[in-house]
């Protein structure tokens, strides 16, 4: 439904005949904006003053700008300078609403040839300052076909909130589909093939990307976005991406102990089995340089996830005591974006003396009380090493103390595991093993190496 945009002073009247007609109203000494940028577009100048007519509705000082538009035209207004928090409408004659109200940015579409306002209000009641307008007409595709490595622009606006277009495959291979916008939430759709897939946030920003990939064949690629009303005009791109000299993606089947695959991430995760062959430490790590890695190991009596624990970027990392079995890794982001990604791991044997822990070395242990269980680590070259305490029994707290030292960690070591991180002269110190909380019991290893950290 349309609003009244509430003017209450008569405007002046003078037309800019150069394609698009403009007249500047609603401050006094103001001359007609008269510079062309091309052949479709102009500049306009104002400021809001303290003079300026007022906006009933909430107090803002307001300027006025009357346009000729074109039924069929659309044109990008885009506001600049000194005046903050500048907010841009459209109404017609009647003074019905078109367009926004919308700050920086406004999309003139008029459905029908005729006089149009242009207002520009400053912030309720304190917004002052000279700006500038840039009024450009350009050209949308708002449907048909979306061809490779071609740009295009579309609009979405009150009666067309999504758009819809078509791609043709003919070689197999990863593509990327991106949709940018300055205005809009988007959202990117994908269906065919099989596929149904759907971004909304890529990375940390509100664009959305789509990396899938295709077989020969036809495709839906569907602009949308989340504002409501969405209004705003967006960037729509497909491309076809080069794989890295050598490598091909596995997106699913068996992960071999030691092994490094290549797989492509997004919000449907990708599952692999791992078979363990013996009691070991596990550790699984996803890697990528493109989107936020999120794991799960689900198997005979483990199940955890994780994000950022492996502390580079933003990739995971699982540490985890295992028995003997059949485990189940899932690979997807923690924001649903799409990129690719490698996964490794890596067992190693586990000694039941609890009592001493070299460099290099896991021990396995059971606390049975509150107090915990306590273990010697021996240091023969200094350095910074991190010792990690991983249990899936409990919430694991660490504690080391010696050599002037007296630190403990919760959570470092990822989901309730502890990790304590430090630069540890020769000698012998004192590890103490044991549950946050002081009433629960179960099994855990420590695992210390020597860290690059330091």
């Amino acid at each position: 439904m349309r609003s009244s945009f509430a003017f209450i002073t008569p405007f002046s009247r003078s037309a800019l005949a150069l394609g698009l007609t403009v007249a500047l109203s609603g401050c006094v000494g103001m001359q007609p904006a008269s510079d062309l940028v091309s052949n479709d577009g102009k500049r306009l100048q104002g400021e809001i003053t303290s003079s300026s007519p007022v906006n009933i509705n909430d107090g803002s000082h307001y300027q006025v700008f009357e346009l000729n538009l074109n039924q069929g035209d659309l044109i990008r207004v885009r506001q600049s300078g000194a005046l903050e928090d500048a907010t841009l409408t459209l109404t017609d004659e009647r003074g019905q609403l078109v367009s926004g109200p919308s700050q920086g940015v406004l999309h003139l579409a008029p459905e029908t040839s005729g006089r149009y306002r242009l207002g520009v209000s400053g912030s309720a009641g304190t917004g002052y300052g000279p700006f500038e307008l840039e009024l450009d007409k350009i050209t949308v595709q708002n449907s048909g076909v979306l061809a490779l490595d071609d740009a295009i622009y579309g609009l979405l606006s009150r009666t067309q909130s999504s758009n819809s277009y078509q791609l043709s495959v003919s070689e197999p291979g990863l593509y990327q589909i991106s949709m940018a916008s300055e205005e809009l939430d988007t959202v990117l759709k994908l269906s065919g093939g099989g596929l149904s897939l759907e971004n909304d946030d890529s990375g940390q920003s509100t664009d959305s990307l789509l990396v899938a990939q295709l077989q020969p064949g036809e495709y839906q690629v569907t602009a949308t976005a989340l504002d409501q009303p969405a209004e705003g005009t967006y960037d729509l791109q497909v491309s076809r991406r080069a794989m890295p000299q050598g490598v091909e993606l596995t997106d699913s089947g068996e992960l071999s102990i030691g092994q490094t695959i290549t797989g492509l991430a997004d919000s449907s995760p990708r599952q692999y089995q791992l078979v363990v062959p013996e009691r070991a430490l596990l550790r699984v790590r996803m890697s990528s340089s493109e989107v936020d890695s999120y794991l799960t190991l689900q198997g005979p009596g483990v199940d955890t996830e994780d994000d950022d624990s492996a502390g580079e970027n933003l990739d995971a990392l699982i540490t985890a005591l295992v028995q003997p079995g059949t485990y189940r890794v899932s690979a997807t982001t923690a924001d649903g974006s799409a990129g690719l990604f490698t996964l490794t791991s890596s067992l190693q044997p586990v000694s039941s003396n609890s009592n001493r822990v070299r460099p290099g070395e896991v021990v396995a242990g059971r606390i049975s009380s509150e107090q915990g269980s306590q273990t010697t680590l021996v240091i023969s070259e200094p350095g910074f090493y991190h010792v990690d305490l991983i249990s899936s029994d409990f919430d694991a707290f660490l504690s080391l103390e010696g050599g002037g030292l007296d630190v403990e960690d919760d959570d470092s070591a990822g989901g309730t595991n502890a990790r304590i991180g430090r630069y540890l002269d020769s000698g012998s110190y004192r590890l103490t093993s044991k549950d946050y909380d002081g009433g629960s019991t179960g099994n855990y290893v420590l695992s210390v190496e020597l860290s690059d950290e330091g």
